[in-house]
């Protein structure tokens, strides 16, 4: 009985993943001006949440789990797009925090309104329960991710 469960479980999470990336793909696709792939906007995603002051390279690292050269190579590009600017700190001149322009604030509205709309439409007909379970389990899953992650870069080093 487990097993039959724990292969649904896995058939839908596997069919879930690639789904929702087409659905967001074609989403893109079909915006006149956006010229982002979903990382550029996850990116963006990441950056909009410290708005006023931005963020460090590091601290975008940090977030997304990557190198900083592959970040400071994501903003060369979103900032030759128009989408990232980097500003000097007042307090700190060495300090540099990617922030975004218009274009950018632009792009991250549009992104969250999709992520909200799917939501919504998801959980549209769920008692407060089913939804306070869906999110819940969302959550194991992301602990458990994490945790995976974290043992990988652990088994690198």
């Amino acid at each position: 009985m487990e097993d039959s469960f724990s292969d649904r479980l896995s058939d839908a999470m596997g069919k879930s993943y690639v789904l929702f990336s087409r659905v967001e793909q074609s989403m893109l696709s079909r915006s006149k001006r956006l010229n982002l792939s979903i990382c550029e906007l996850n990116f963006i995603e990441a950056i909009n949440k410290n708005p006023l002051v931005g963020k460090t390279i590091g601290e975008i690292a940090s977030e997304l789990m990557i190198t900083p050269a592959s970040v400071t190579a994501m903003v060369n590009k979103l900032e030759k797009k128009g989408y990232v600017t980097r500003k000097k700190s007042i307090a700190d001149g060495r300090q540099v925090y990617v922030q975004l322009t218009e274009n950018g604030r632009h792009a991250d509205r549009i992104h969250k309104r999709f992520h909200r709309n799917m939501a919504n439409t998801i959980s549209c007909n769920m008692s407060e329960s089913e939804k306070n379970l869906l999110v819940d389990c969302i959550e194991r899953i992301n602990i458990f991710l994490n945790s995976r992650l974290k043992k990988m870069e652990e088994f690198k080093s």
